[in-house]
């Protein structure tokens, strides 16, 4: 069950001049935070979905751009890879969000680390604390503590966004001593 390729064509001819149309598909590269930063400032971004088998390669060859997957595995048609990249994409458009500045401070922004663990009231749930820094109102000592984490939750779940980071010595130095397992578990 392969898609024809005559009703693609007629679709993608209808559309008339596109900023980019994209395959979503198993054998495309993968989808990244990069990807949806540069969709978000086009005009106009087509997305095929496949269903079962795919889509005549020659389709693929005449009309498609870029080929994306959304990971290491295989579903029924691309419509749900579509909702994810259509996601991912309109929250970074200005205006969607309400706060210009949430998608730079978190998971994959602008420093390109995981985002920083997050806590909310009350600052003691079933025998639980909140890191006490978190209650000091030093927005210094706050930010310095985000970052550590930021740099403790990379290095703990996705070490190779690390390898990309630009990080100061300090930075690479508790990088290092996290690998090693020489720093202290629950910092303040």
């Amino acid at each position: 069950m392969v898609m024809k390729p005559e009703p693609i064509a007629l679709a993608f001819e209808s559309l008339g001049p596109m900023d980019r149309k994209v395959l979503l598909a198993p054998h495309g590269r993968p989808f990244r935070q990069r990807d949806a930063e540069a969709f978000s400032k086009m005009s106009n971004v087509a997305l095929l979905c496949g269903r079962y088998e795919g889509i005549d390669e020659r389709v693929i060859q005449r009309y498609v751009d870029d080929v994306i997957s959304i990971g290491d595995y295989v579903l029924s048609g691309g419509e749900l890879a579509a909702l994810c990249v259509l996601d991912a994409t309109l929250r970074l458009v200005p205006g969607v969000l309400g706060n210009a500045e949430s998608p730079v401070n978190e998971s994959f922004g602008s420093a390109g680390l995981l985002e920083y663990p997050q806590y909310t009231r009350p600052a003691e749930w079933r025998g639980e604390s909140i890191p006490e820094v978190l209650l000091s109102g030093h927005h210094a000592r706050i930010e310095a503590w985000r970052r550590r984490e930021s740099l403790r939750r990379t290095a703990e779940f996705r070490p190779d966004l690390l390898e990309s980071a630009e990080l100061t010595a300090d930075e690479q130095r508790y990088v290092l001593e996290l690998k090693s397992g020489e720093t202290e578990e629950n910092e303040k």
